[in-house]
């Protein structure tokens, strides 16, 4: 059974304004996890500025989930007209949703890390995911995980693990960096 993928009028006519708007229904939420209300120093209504601010915000995460959804369906229009693979379809959403969601969060904080805290589930001890990232991640992805558990009838994406994978991705990134400005350095100085 091939998995039926979305019409590029169904994409940007259908499911880009109801992103837009389930955003916008979040726009208060949004708009303090991002930093931007400490950043503006107030709420956004009645000020020009930062209401215009918040609705480019909203606008940029839009087209961001909109992305997620065309590459998801890029990829699997690929799949279907070529050979059926054996397993599960490869995740093509997160590595390029995490950075993303990563670099908007990181205009107005300094950094950005995972927490983990304690928590009972059943009566039992278990971890659970926290931080400001992480929150700001969930909130953004609502949307998306509502299409996809709806429509597509597939899990949704994880807030956690995109956490996770843009974490890592910064780290390795910065590492390899650092290498190669170590590597430089050793090149300018002189050898014994």
């Amino acid at each position: 059974m091939q998995s039926e993928v979305p019409s590029q009028s169904f994409v940007w006519g259908v499911l880009a304004p109801r992103f837009q708007s389930e955003l916008t229904l979040q726009k208060s939420q949004i708009w303090l996890l991002s930093g931007l209300l400490e950043e503006y120093g107030g709420v956004a209504d009645d000020d020009f500025y930062s209401e215009s601010e918040q609705k480019a915000l909203i606008d940029e995460l839009t087209g961001l989930l909109v992305q997620a959804v065309t590459n998801e369906a890029a990829s699997r229009q690929f799949t279907n007209n070529s050979s059926r693979r054996v397993g599960r379809p490869r995740d093509v959403m997160s590595p390029y949703l995490a950075p993303e969601l990563l670099l908007v969060f990181l205009r107005c904080h300094d950094s950005a890390g995972r927490k983990s805290v304690a928590t009972s589930i059943d009566g039992k001890l278990k971890q659970k995911e926290a931080g400001q990232v992480f929150e700001f991640i969930k909130v953004v992805i609502e949307p998306l995980n509502q299409y996809l558990t709806t429509e597509l009838h597939r899990e949704p994406l994880s807030a956690s693990r995109l956490a996770r994978f843009a974490l890592a991705e910064r780290q390795s990134i910065a590492r390899e960096i650092k290498r190669k400005e170590l590597k430089a350095l050793a090149k300018k100085q002189p050898s014994p």
